[in-house]
């Protein structure tokens, strides 16, 4: 997890870390009865995403990972790009559920609707129903091309935390 990646501790001061970022952290964003204050991180995490995407492609298209890449020596061995030969019949195999699974927990943000739709300026239905789509589907569109240009670098090596597969080099 991400933390672990960041911040190689031993298990039990591990889960004091997550403790205390969630008391301190996420329990008071959770009890916030205006969320427009978070807006300008909001657009920082947008940015960010789209500065790994553009990341990701660069070291995909310079082949800085493939076979005598010039960082593929700093990844973890069982990291390192592996392509199968199953082709696209993969897809449906038992094991692609697990993306299914993934895809159904990431907008998990359900509970939160009313509180966005009553923050909202103009909030009409109709101009909620554009928002969120469009939200939606950029958010789709942004986190599927990251996952294919993940998947093209590093195959089936791919780690569900895909920051992990690449050099701390880089």
């Amino acid at each position: 997890d991400t933390f672990t990646s960041l911040l190689p501790v031993a298990a039990d001061a591990r889960n004091k870390v997550l403790l205390g970022v969630t008391t301190l952290i996420l329990l008071p964003l959770c009890w916030m009865k205006d969320l427009k204050s978070l807006a300008p991180f909001s657009l920082l995490g947008v940015m960010g995403m789209a500065y790994t995407a553009l990341a990701m492609t660069v070291r995909f298209l310079d082949g800085s990972y493939s076979e005598g890449g010039a960082l593929l020596e700093g990844v973890a061995e069982s990291l390192r790009p592996s392509f199968g030969s199953a082709g696209f019949e993969s897809v449906f195999s038992p094991k692609s559920l697990i993306l299914v699974c993934m895809l159904s927990t990431a907008y998990m943000a359900h509970f939160n609707a009313p509180k966005f739709y009553l923050e909202l300026k103009n909030n009409t239905l109709q101009r909620y129903y554009t928002v969120v789509g469009s939200s939606f589907g950029l958010s789709i569109l942004l986190m599927g091309f990251i996952t294919a240009v993940g998947f093209a670098t590093f195959g089936s090596a791919a780690s569900g935390l895909i920051l992990n597969n690449y050099s701390s080099t880089d």
